[in-house]
């Protein structure tokens, strides 16, 4: 038995079944592992599968950012290795807190290869159709679980989903005759309406079910017949009195909601864990301690004993799995750091968790009386500290990178950035001052420092509660502050017609000059680490962290919006609401197909990826000035393919045709003009169908056809078969001089997206050939990707500058000149390890990655609602004016705020590449937990955390494995090292082999986390003069230092101030030796 689950909030459930027909080897799956991680696999399992005194349950806290899912990774390959002789079914449950962090991780745990663990959308409940649907629980082999507590374990939500109902229906029916069946479906259906009951019951009964599952749940419900009882006794009151006794409907979801508990308590005593891997438990400790239906159903798993009697074995992943440091001035329901300290180690003691716990206290006071007693006593101290540790390393294993570096604050450095105040930036604050005062709501000073144009942004603050309460009696004087509070509102006619809006915000000028810095404003994506030509620009995203919800919302507004300004939107001619005309699109307008031309955009040429490779290029040349030298040595490398067409283009019959195609004509959608000349749009087929296997690919047609019905490219196969009939053809029509065709080639060869995808593509696959299906088909999706993004209206009014090429030619000069298929061969090496394909079959591992290009391509902008408050005679008006766009910028939302297309693991895909949003703000949800290193190494404290343990949780999301300052570091470093590898190579791993080989640092900390150079991961805090906060980020960085030593303690602060004043008095002794280590032997 054996299961891995990855939960998520919107109770998404994973599942791989696998039997192990062979041998398994531990050693393929641990590959990926640095020699640290590996180390604490090892260091693991031992404690949980060997030693004599094997623990259950064991946590490993390594430091934020140091790969502990790889670590979880390792430990279920040795479970499984070690397990696979005598135990039959191996069963594997991952639990972690939501989707983001469930879809980040899960195919890092994949253990076994082959395809990807599939995403299905479930709750426990609804754990017996999931497995059927995918072959029920296999008997033998290895299975793969993910749950989360939100969904899976919490049943707090009385009726249900609809989906649960009817499947709870379906089981019971058969339990009642005819009559009370009908009553039952009735007594079900609420909130769903008749249709969508009926349908949903529909499909529930189309679906299997696994029989194991039903028979616990029948057997569960004869041991506990009051249930049914009472559910007949229900079904007397339904019929009598119908749905509208709200008592009745409540002792209904009442019995209900015991069905559900029921259903979801025999789906799990169904699973049999061997391994059990709680991911940020911290945020479920209720799990561990608790009393809740929840807590039981998490305990009849950690206490699983299967058929065998082996014993379910526990994995907690937590690098805060208790409240490090608990200050005197934080927040009540902050908890008790040291009751949770406590109760962790009860925990994952167990049985004997009351007398460890009893012997560490005692340990604990003794330790902190010795270290009160310093400098005198620093040797009882040492001695104390060291009998804490082997208690706490049998249970415990912590990785930190303060061990590996001279440095505590390794690759980080603080950049100031004045934050000013401005007489209007006052005027506003006074403005919305007053509304507060005639609203009678709370104060505002602490709303004004943090967000502009406050009341746009109100979301469900207290002063926006209070105003909507008053809104039809406002009183005088609220209605004459509402009147003066101009300033504090967007002016969404100025939106409207592009016009600028005021910046009356000292924090958000100071964001709009890191923001802005390199361009950024008119970038479609972020310079890369290592430019094939030029000058580096070393450019990053921002991550912002801000303790208010309005922030990310007025961040991702108003950034977005002057980077529309910037790009030309408001030369445009349409306002900011009007719906922009797509420029790029295969459809058929009057029996017209309107894009042949763009059909080099989204069709690889294997041909152009052979015969012109920038990366061999830039080995051979590395110091080219610009696009244009670039451009010059691409040519001289397509004079053979420029001879070969020269005999394929004939003159157009019929005259004039040529003519309007010229540069400086306006464009036309004239299908006969695009028809007559082809040799512009087919030349590149014309010399790939010389390869049977891409003559095949495009003569069959069968190209994205799930993502073209999606996207409404009703015309685009019509398009390929054009493409294919011109390409065969005997001649390519027009008469382009030899000049313009070197230099069309050279556009296609260099910017083509999905050329450039191809290439990047083989360097990670290079097993597989150019022409090959599955390369074809994964560059062309990512291909069509980058059709989505220039038909942004952003990206159609940056282009379109001029008259002299149209869009499609201003496309591929715009790829060339900002080093496309630089940027590609970065982000393809990066995918390969985020996306847990390094081992996978490579036309598996080229699926996977075009599919997440093209996730990140796809993120629609985030809408947010500006409100708008108006005193309209007597009483106060309160309207939703306008949505604007967070594009450029955009916001990490609440669960219970997501919609469809800006869930957070679409969001976390999107700024994990180097495309557009290049600023995410959030609150604390993205704090813990999510990856958001690959582009960024410039974090903004908005404001900044009152504990040292949360700043350092925000950091840890960009200082991370390979993050952007290493690699940029790398780049500059090591780029000498492509000198003696073939282009065909993925550069990246060749710098990082070559970075690793000349290491001074042991464990593999360095190059993959630290890298020293010229870039650092760069903090920003946005503290106001003369604000509390603007001393506060000094007392963080020497807390920072200093907590570590007050590992466990209570009253921590107090023994913080002691240490602080022995470091400031020079005592003559190595406090760094009075750190408990928990670092695997």
């Amino acid at each position: 038995m054996n299961s891995s689950t990855c939960g998520k909030p919107s109770g998404r459930f994973y599942r791989r079944r696998t039997g192990l027909t062979e041998r398994f080897q531990a050693h393929d799956a641990l590959r990926p592992l640095k020699a640290f991680q590996r180390k604490t696999v090892d260091y693991v399992a031992k404690r949980l599968l060997s030693d004599p005194d094997a623990v259950r349950h064991f946590l490993v806290a390594d430091e934020v950012g140091l790969g502990k899912t790889m670590v979880a990774r390792g430990v279920i390959a040795r479970t499984i290795e070690a397990l696979q002789d005598t135990v039959p079914r191996i069963d594997i449950i991952y639990i972690c807190s939501n989707a983001a962090i469930a879809k980040q991780n899960v195919a890092r745990l994949n253990v076994l290869g082959g395809e990807r663990t599939r995403v299905l959308p479930t709750r426990l409940t609804m754990l017996a159709l999931e497995l059927a649907r995918v072959g029920g629980i296999k008997r033998e082999g290895v299975n793969f679980f993910s749950l989360t507590p939100g969904t899976s374990l919490d049943l707090k939500q009385g009726g249900g989903r609809q989906e649960e109902r009817a499947l709870i229906y379906r089981l019971i029916r058969g339990q009642f005759d005819k009559q009370d069946q009908r009553t039952l479906r009735k007594m079900f259906m609420r909130p769903a309406g008749p249709k969508g009951w009926r349908n949903t019951r529909q499909w529930v009964n189309g679906q299997q079910i696994e029989q194991s599952i039903e028979r616990r749940f029948l057997q569960a419900l004869e041991r506990e017949p009051d249930i049914l009882d009472q559910l007949r006794a229900l079904i007397g009151q339904f019929r009598q009195h119908g749905d509208s006794d709200q008592e009745l409907r409540r002792a209904v979801d009442r019995c209900v909601m015991t069905l559900r508990a029921t259903l979801a308590r025999e789906s799990a005593e169904a699973l049999e864990p061997d391994l059990i891997v709680l991911d940020e438990f911290q945020r479920f400790t209720e799990l561990l301690h608790g009393d809740s239906e929840a807590a039981d159903l998490a305990r009849k798993l950690f206490d699983a004993i299967d058929p065998d009697g082996n014993q379910a074995k526990v994995l907690l992943l937590s690098a805060t799995p208790y409240r490090m440091l608990s200050l005197r001035d934080d927040d009540a329901d902050a908890g008790d750091h040291y009751r949770e300290f406590l109760d962790v180690l009860g925990f994952l003691f167990g049985e004997r968790g009351p007398a460890i716990r009893a012997e560490l206290e005692d340990e604990m006071r003794r330790y902190r009386l010795a270290m009160q007693g310093l400098p005198g006593s620093f040797e009882d101290a040492c001695r104390i500290k060291t009998g804490i540790e082997g208690t706490l390393r049998s249970v415990i294993a912590r990785t930190e990178r303060v061990a590996e570096t001279a440095e505590r604050d390794a690759m980080m450095r603080d950049v100031e950035v004045p934050v000013s105040i401005k007489p209007a930036d006052l005027v506003e604050a006074r403005a919305v001052a007053h509304v507060a005062d005639a609203a009678d709501a709370p104060g505002t000073v602490e709303y004004w420092k943090s967000a502009p144009f406050l009341l746009s942004f109100l979301r469900d603050y207290k002063l926006g509660q209070r105003l909507e309460q008053l809104k039809d009696a406002p009183g005088e004087a609220l209605l004459a502050a509402i009147r003066n509070a101009g300033t504090a509102q967007i002016d969404t006619d100025a939106v409207e017609a592009y016009r600028p809006i005021p910046e009356n915000n000292g924090r958000l000028r100071a964001l709009k000059e890191i923001a802005f810095r390199d361009g950024m404003a008119k970038r479609l994506w972020l310079p890369p680490s290592m430019p094939y030509f030029g000058q580096r620009v070393t450019a990053s995203k921002l991550l912002i962290f801000s303790q208010w919800a309005m922030v990310p919302d007025a961040i991702a507004a108003l950034l977005s919006y002057d980077s529309e300004r910037s790009m030309g939107m408001g030369q445009t001619g349409r306002s900011y609401s009007a719906r922009h005309p797509q420029l790029l699109n295969f459809r058929r307008n009057k029996e017209r197909l309107t894009g042949l031309r763009a059909l080099p955009l989204v069709i690889p040429s294997p041909t152009l990826a052979a015969t012109v490779d920038p990366l061999e290029i830039f080995q051979s040349s590395p110091s080219l000035a610009d696009a244009a030298a670039l451009r010059s040595e691409a040519g001289d490398r397509l004079q053979g393919l420029a001879s070969e067409l020269e005999q394929r283009p004939q003159a157009v019959q019929r005259p004039g045709v040529l003519s309007r195609l010229a540069p400086g004509t306006p464009q036309t959608d004239d299908e006969d003009s695009e028809r007559a000349i082809t040799w512009d749009w087919a030349c590149a087929a014309a010399l790939d169908i010389r390869s049977g296997a891409f003559d095949q690919w495009l003569a069959a047609g069968n190209i994205l056809n799930d993502v073209v019905r999606a996207d409404g490219q009703d015309a685009w196969h019509d398009h390929l078969h054009a493409l294919s009939d011109a390409a065969r053809g005997a001649a390519l029509h027009g008469q382009p001089d030899r000049d313009r065709l070197i230099a069309h080639l050279t556009d296609l060869a260099l910017g083509s997206p999905a050329t450039c995808a191809l290439r990047a593509l083989h360097r990670i696959a290079p097993t597989l050939d150019l022409d090959d299906p599955g390369m074809l088909n994964a560059a062309t999706r990512i291909g069509m990707a980058f059709r989505g993004l220039f038909n942004q209206p952003e990206s159609q009014a940056l282009l379109r500058t001029g008259v002299d090429d149209f869009y499609w030619q201003t496309v591929l000069h715009y790829c060339v000149d900002h080093d496309l298929q630089s940027v590609l061969d970065e982000y393809v090496h990066i995918l390969m390890e985020a996306e847990g394909v390094m081992d996978a079959e490579p036309a598996h591992a080229i699926s996977v990655l075009a599919q997440t290009i093209d996730d990140a391509l796809s993120l629609k902008p985030s809408q947010i609602e500006i409100k708008r408050y108006r005193a309209h005679r007597d009483r106060l008006r309160i309207t939703s004016e306008i949505r604007m766009r967070g594009r450029f910028a955009t916001r990490l939302l609440q669960q219970a705020q997501e919609d469809g297309a800006q869930r957070t693991d679409t969001v976390r895909t999107a700024f994990n590449s180097p495309f557009r949003p290049f600023v995410l703000a959030s609150t604390s949800v993205g704090q813990e937990g999510l990856d958001f290193h690959p582009y960024c190494h410039r974090l903004v404290h908005w404001n900044l955390p009152s504990n040292p343990v949360d700043l350092e949780q925000r950091e840890g999301r960009v200082h991370r494995y390979k993050n952007h300052a290493v690699r940029l570091n790398l780049a500059t470093r090591f780029r000498s090292a492509l000198d003696a590898y073939p282009v065909e190579k993925d550069p990246w791993s060749v710098m990082f082999r070559k970075a690793h080989s000349t290491a001074m640092r042991p464990g593999d900390m360095e190059p993959y986390w630290l890298l020293d150079g010229e870039t650092q991961i760069e903090r920003y805090a946005l503290s106001l003069p003369f604000s509390r906060e603007a001393k506060l980020l000094g007392w963080l960085k020497r807390s920072v230092a200093l907590y570590r030593l007050a590992f466990g303690q209570p009253r921590q602060d107090d023994l913080l101030s002691f240490l602080e004043s022995l470091k400031n008095a020079d005592a003559e002794i190595d406090l760094s030796k009075l750190q408990i280590s928990l670092r695997p032997d």
